[in-house]
C-alpha cells in the first residue's frame, strides 16, 4: 500500500530536484496542450510565458532546455519520463533564475480508494519519506474544495526544504473514474506567492476528456 501511493511524494521531490543555475533567452506564449492517460485525454492552458509538453513530447522539451543551457534539468526530465504525463516550466526562470518554476502532471490507478483516503495515505507517506531523507516540510493549507471542472479537488500548499533548496508547492489531486490525477506547481517562495492565482487558474482550465 505504501509503495503504491507514493506518487504525490515522488513528484514533489522530483519537482525540487529539477533545479539548477544558468540559462539563456527563450520565448513563449500561452500554450494549450492535450495528452493521453489510461484511455483519456486532458487539456489545460499554461500561464503566459510557460512552455511544456506531454509524455510523448518530453524528449523535445528536454532538447529545448538543453539549448537554453539547462542540460542538468533536461537530463532529469528524461530520466523521470516514466512518472510524468506532462512537464511545464516558466521560460523567464530559465533565463534569469537558479530555481525554475515547474508544473508536473502524473497519475495512477485509484482502485477502490477514495480521494480522502488517497490524500491521507499520500501525506503520511510524505511525512515518513521526508523524515527518512532529512528534508523539512510544512503543510500550509490542506483542503478538499470545488475547483475548476471538479466538485472535489484536493488542494494543498506546502513549504519545504530539499537538499538545501527552499520552495513552495501547490498540489491539486482529482479522482476521475478509476484514476487519480496529480498536478504539482513548484516555485521559490517569493515567486510562488506572486503566482499562486495563476496556478489556480491553470488548474481551473484543466479538463479530462473521456
Amino acid at each position: 500500500m505504501k509503495k503504491f501511493f507514493l506518487i504525490s511524494t515522488t513528484i514533489i521531490i522530483l519537482s525540487v530536484t529539477i533545479l539548477t543555475a544558468g540559462g539563456c533567452s527563450t520565448n513563449a506564449a500561452v500554450t494549450y496542450v492535450a495528452a493521453e492517460f489510461i484511455g483519456s485525454d486532458f487539456e489545460l492552458a499554461l500561464p503566459e510565458k510557460w512552455e511544456g509538453g506531454t509524455k510523448k513530447e518530453l524528449d523535445s522539451v528536454a532538447e529545448d532546455l538543453k539549448e537554453a543551457g539547462r542540460a542538468e534539468i533536461a537530463d532529469k526530465v528524461v530520466a523521470s519520463k516514466k512518472d510524468l504525463l506532462f512537464f511545464g516550466y516558466d521560460t523567464e526562470d530559465v533565463i534569469s533564475n537558479d530555481v525554475i518554476s515547474t508544473l508536473t502532471i502524473c497519475g495512477e490507478p485509484s482502485g477502490s480508494i477514495s480521494l480522502e483516503e488517497y490524500i491521507e495515505i499520500s501525506y503520511k507517506n510524505m511525512a515518513s519519506s521526508y523524515e527518512e531523507a532529512g528534508y523539512d516540510f510544512k503543510i500550509i493549507e490542506k483542503d478538499i474544495v470545488p475547483l475548476g471542472n471538479y466538485n472535489e479537488t484536493g488542494r494543498f500548499i506546502i513549504e519545504q526544504t530539499v537538499d538545501g533548496i527552499k520552495t513552495k508547492v501547490v498540489q491539486y489531486i482529482v479522482k476521475h473514474k478509476n484514476d487519480f490525477w496529480v498536478l504539482t506547481f513548484t516555485a521559490e517562495p517569493g515567486k510562488f506567492d506572486e503566482n499562486i492565482e495563476k496556478f489556480d487558474e491553470t488548474f481551473e482550465s484543466f479538463k479530462i476528456i473521456d
